[in-house]
């Protein structure tokens, strides 16, 4: 009796499992989803240094930070060097065009002037909006007229190159003719209020067609010869006593988190 008592469950088994695999055959399936997922995180040190970005396709020149080994989330990457050139001593007013910055070619065939440009990288991932701004000290010497009093420094203009193709992200440039004064406050020039300035954002000074029309002109001797930047300018007064010697000031770029007002 125990094998037939046996017996008779396996074969009730058997039909439970038959009767569940007939219920559950699907019909055609003939398409299908499925879920498919990334996730961002705010860049760091960890990461690596971050790249420059050129704000001009042509010429190709390989540009470092201004600060090597420059990180993420939000950090200034580039600012300009402003030289104003060797000048004849003048008891008039003076405005002197700014030196174009040069760099090599990423080719190794030499060098080639450049537009000037300051650029910001926010790889935070917030949308929370920066301000960048810059302030002068005097130019000084260690000499008798030690001070250039009255000296200035003048965006005469400007323009905003965003790598990004939403360009409603884009931040904003400051007005044309900005002027910096010695010891004077920090002046805004580029300021990304809440919800842009995510990734790359330049402030560019200069036309590089004019640099380069300047630098293949002919005659033009690269040893002896410079390419002049006008969109960056230096005013002297005439009446400012000058020493036959070099002046040099310091910018100050600070760039702050929380958007100040725009100039």
């Amino acid at each position: 009796m125990k094998f037939i008592r046996l017996a008779t469950i396996a074969a009730l088994s058997t039909t439970i499992l038959v009767g569940t695999a007939t219920a559950v055959s699907a019909d055609e399936v003939r398409e299908v989803t499925t879920n498919g997922q990334v996730e961002f995180r705010s860049a760091g040190e960890e990461d690596g240094p971050l790249e420059v970005i050129p704000p001009v396709t042509e010429p190709g020149v390989e540009i470092p930070p201004t600060v090597p080994g420059t990180t993420g989330p939000l950090s200034i990457v580039k600012v300009p060097a402003m030289n104003f050139g060797s000048q004849v001593i003048s008891n008039q007013d003076q405005t002197y065009n700014m030196v174009s910055e040069m760099e090599n070619l990423a080719d190794g065939s030499g060098q080639t002037p450049y537009v000037s440009f300051a650029q910001v990288q926010d790889v935070r991932g917030t949308n929370a909006g920066w301000d960048l701004q810059v302030s002068l000290s005097d130019f000084t010497s260690n000499t008798q007229n030690n001070v250039l009093t009255g000296a200035e420094i003048e965006f005469v203009d400007s323009r905003i190159q965003y790598e990004g193709t939403n360009t409603e992200n884009s931040p904003t440039a400051h007005a044309a003719g900005l002027t910096l004064l010695p010891n004077g406050a920090a002046r805004s020039v580029m300021t990304a209020a809440q919800g842009q300035g995510a990734g790359a954002s330049s402030i560019v000074w200069g036309d590089q067609a004019d640099l380069m029309a300047q630098f293949e002109a002919e005659g033009f001797d690269p040893e002896t010869d410079v390419v002049e930047n006008g969109a960056i300018q230096l005013s002297i007064p005439g009446s400012t006593a000058k020493d036959a010697t070099t002046y040099t000031s310091t910018l100050t770029w600070e760039l702050t988190s929380t958007p100040g007002d725009e100039v």
